[in-house]
């Protein structure tokens, strides 16, 4: 059986695809597939993809088209079609580092985690890099109460054990903002969560405020704030509780997040 399955969805990524891939097929682990989902895009890239794939027989690969219907859907078909144990994700615009796999596959197994993520670098324009803390120690395990009050998880730093999702339903469809946070906080609520120290995603825009849909603050923050109440309504069947005062706590803190959020982005234009 395989191990893991690397799902890269992608829409009009023609400029960035072949970066992510490279840094899959290069990693020094190598029980894995990869499976690409197109979802919908309307210029060169499933060409791109389709070439890439002819001149790189050994490596498995699988390759899928749907109509555009969101980046939830995207990876729900590519978890569908995985084989592995585990299942990791890769945004078409980012890449990794080359012992990615090998770092994490070694810490889930040595500690039984169940979600894992890590740091990540950013990287600007100009070559330079800004390392974000999602975790100072080794290995921080991450609690449900945690999240709601800070998003540790970086979508293409995670790998998950597939039996989780199979559990956990995998992403919400029909949500294009914060899909990814509603399914990390459910696993967590849960399952054995934690990010490590390692910086080992690379990310070549902010991680809000620039572009695509994290560039959409007002809905971003619109689905954060519709997640609490999505998670305090299936308090009837899941724990921990998220309790009354807990959850207006919560709520709060994710106005003031997301008004610190404007003010950063506004910044960050001005200085340009």
């Amino acid at each position: 059986m395989l191990m893991v399955s690397v799902i890269i969805p992608y829409y009009n990524s023609e400029r960035t695809i072949i970066r992510a891939i490279e840094s899959v097929a290069t990693q020094t682990f190598i029980d894995f597939e990869i499976i690409l989902v197109d979802d919908g895009s309307n210029d060169n890239t499933h060409t791109i993809v389709d070439d890439y794939i002819k001149k790189h027989e050994k490596i498995n690969f699988k390759h899928y088209y749907q109509e555009n219907a969101g980046p939830s859907e995207a990876r729900n078909l590519g978890i569908s079609k995985s084989y592995a144990a585990y299942i990791a994700f890769l945004d078409s615009d980012d890449s990794w580092v080359s012992n990615k796999l090998e770092i994490q596959m070694k810490l889930m197994a040595e500690n039984k985690i169940d979600l894992l993520g890590s740091n990540i670098n950013i990287v600007k324009t100009n070559g330079r890099i800004i390392r974000k803390y999602f975790a100072k120690s080794q290995l921080e395990y991450i609690s449900f109460y945690q999240l709601l009050f800070k998003h540790y998880f970086c979508t293409s730093s995670v790998v998950i054990r597939k039996k989780v999702l199979g559990d956990i339903g995998g992403f919400p469809e029909k949500q294009k903002y914060a899909e990814d946070t509603l399914l990390f906080a459910r696993i967590t609520r849960k399952y054995k969560s934690a990010v490590s120290k390692d910086f080992l995603v690379n990310t070549y825009k902010p991680l809000f405020g620039e572009s695509g849909l994290s560039g959409n603050l007002k809905e971003t923050n619109r689905y954060v704030l519709k997640n609490i109440k999505t998670l305090r309504k299936e308090n009837i069947h899941s724990s921990p509780k998220i309790g009354y005062v807990f959850y207006v706590l919560a709520l709060i803190f994710s106005q003031i997040r997301y008004f610190r959020k404007i003010a950063i982005s506004l910044l960050r234009k001005v200085l340009k």
